[in-house]
């Protein structure tokens, strides 16, 4: 009976701590808690230097672009997971006009000047991107491909019917890198200073099927009798290329949701 007595507040004592270790235990197992992943909005402006065939004044060659130094504007959302790694969509506008050599300068083919509008491009892309934090620094870095709509006179055709002047808007291939660094005003805003890479391969084709353009009068010697035979263009396809490339450099915000 004595032992007993003793042995009960051992066995009461068990029953009060094993569940509590037992619980901690289980604690320790549990994964840490992922943290959120987040949405990131940029907006940048640069400045824009031309590359290599782009700016090229040669009229002997076809890819000359004539074009000089201009701008890009840039909206970015990029979707970030916790180590700062995620996929990244941008949206690109940009502008480059033409050097002064462009106003006497006929695409070849055709009867008209280049003039002076200059390059409209238009980009659309995605790709990876990083982005990582610094103590209040950060460091963004983005590799973009997709799609470039390139508006240029470089791309108009004469119309073999009428000799009319068309333009056409090209398409291709769009790519781009950039890096940028800055800083981190809170938890949301940030201001960075970035360089990059934009190009692109836009192409424009079109056809002409033979069509009557006028028509010639022939007199049959025997009768007198006066024909009038059509008289067609030459079928014709237009195929032209360019090259877009250039640096960037310039300054933009981005705020994190």
């Amino acid at each position: 009976m004595n032992r007993l007595k003793y042995f009960l507040p051992l066995l009461m004592a068990l029953f009060i701590v094993m569940p509590d270790q037992l619980f901690s235990q289980e604690k320790k197992k549990e994964k840490k808690p992922r943290e959120k992943d987040f949405l990131s909005l940029e907006f940048g402006i640069n400045y824009s230097f031309v590359l290599g065939s782009y700016g090229q004044t040669d009229k002997n060659t076809q890819k000359s672009g004539y074009a000089q130094n201009g701008w890009v504007g840039q909206l970015g959302l990029n979707w970030l997971g916790k180590r700062g790694w995620g996929l990244g969509f941008q949206f690109d506008v940009q502008h480059n006009g033409y050097k002064d050599t462009a106003q006497y300068i006929n695409p070849v083919g055709t009867q008209y000047k280049l003039g002076n509008g200059g390059w409209t491009n238009l980009y659309v892309m995605a790709g990876p991107v990083l982005i990582k934090d610094i103590g209040k620094w950060e460091v963004n870095a983005k590799a973009m491909f997709g799609l470039i709509i390139a508006q240029s006179s470089n791309f108009n055709v004469q119309n073999p019917i009428d000799q009319s002047n068309v333009s056409m808007n090209a398409t291709g291939f769009g790519y781009g890198v950039s890096f940028a660094a800055g800083y981190r005003f809170d938890s949301h805003w940030g201001l960075d200073l970035n360089l990059g890479y934009l190009g692109g391969t836009p192409k424009a084709t079109k056809s002409y099927g033979a069509e009557i353009v006028s028509y010639q009068e022939y007199k049959d010697p025997n009768t007198g009798t006066i024909y009038y035979i059509p008289v067609y263009s030459a079928p014709t396809k237009y195929e032209i290329k360019r090259t877009v490339s250039t640096i960037n450099g310039g300054i933009g915000v981005i705020y994190h949701f």
